[in-house]
């Protein structure tokens, strides 16, 4: 099960037509008019603030109003209860985890247009795009699995190149304490070397997670025409929040037949032209 961290959601919500219920309520006799939503939450109004509690966790069935589609969400976690204009109360909610057609699903319902995916993905988290093995299908077709295999391998070569640069970066701090500048001038080197390898690190983590995290949606691509082509839009628009140009241009080379570490190679080099 993969936990996301609060930190981690969206602050852009968009109104969308849907009914939210409980999870038993299969008829949504007693469903509750939506509110907002995007990948990581939704809101919906309420009339007794006492039904729900702040951290309390709910099993939701949700009806996208504009396609008639019904999923549930296991991981729902109220956030906030607060009076609405209306006269009703909104119930904030964070969607902890799902499974891989739980995510589908919700992504429908919040990316309905061009527009709105550029304003979500802007904001969006890797984590967002991780969901539950236990419950997620995995894919019936060989050549999702050898789209994840190249994408495990980049991860795997990244990898190996992000503990070269953690050798470099302390070798070059032990030839910092080893010279014979002053103390002020060792001070100042040592203060810029872990600056930068403190934003290599960030990038290094991200990128790694990336890949990985592109192997698992290409391993869970469903077999329905039409969940699977909604399915490879959704990679596409992870592909192009998360990884960089440099990543996907190595991802390329692998499709020409290049191994991971000649992929990534030639396409920094390519880069530099």
């Amino acid at each position: 099960m993969i936990q996301m961290d609060l930190e981690q959601r969206q602050s852009s919500r968009f109104v969308r037509p849907f009914q939210v219920t409980n999870h038993e309520d299969e008829t949504f006799s007693a469903a509750f008019e939506g509110a907002d939503v995007n990948l990581t939450g939704l809101g919906f109004f309420i009339d007794d603030p006492d039904l729900f509690l702040p951290q309390q966790r709910l099993s939701l069935r949700i009806k996208n109003e504009q396609t008639d589609e019904v999923y549930c969400l296991e991981g729902v976690e109220v956030i906030h209860l607060r009076p609405d204009d209306s006269g009703k109360y909104l119930c904030g909610c964070h969607i902890s985890h799902v499974t891989s057609n739980q995510l589908l699903a919700h992504h429908r319902l919040v990316m309905t247009d061009a527009e709105t995916a550029l304003v979500s993905m802007e904001t969006s988290k890797l984590s967002e795009f991780n969901f539950m093995e236990d419950g997620s299908e995995l894919s019936t077709d060989e050549s999702d699995f050898q789209e994840a295999s190249m994408a495990l391998n980049l991860a795997v070569s990244q990898s190996e190149s992000n503990q070269q640069e953690v050798a470099r970066f302390v070798q070059s701090v032990e030839s910092i304490f080893a010279s014979t500048q002053s103390s002020d001038m060792k001070l100042q080197d040592l203060k810029e070397e872990f600056e930068d390898f403190k934003q290599y690190l960030g990038k290094m983590n991200e990128s790694t997670i990336a890949f990985a995290t592109l192997a698992k949606l290409l391993a869970h691509t469903p077999a329905e025409p039409q969940d699977k082509l909604a399915w490879k839009t959704l990679i596409s628009d992870f592909e192009t929040r998360f990884l960089s140009e440099e990543q996907q241009v190595a991802y390329d080379f692998m499709h020409q037949g290049l191994d991971a570490e000649e992929a990534l190679e030639i396409a920094q080099e390519y880069l530099k032209k």
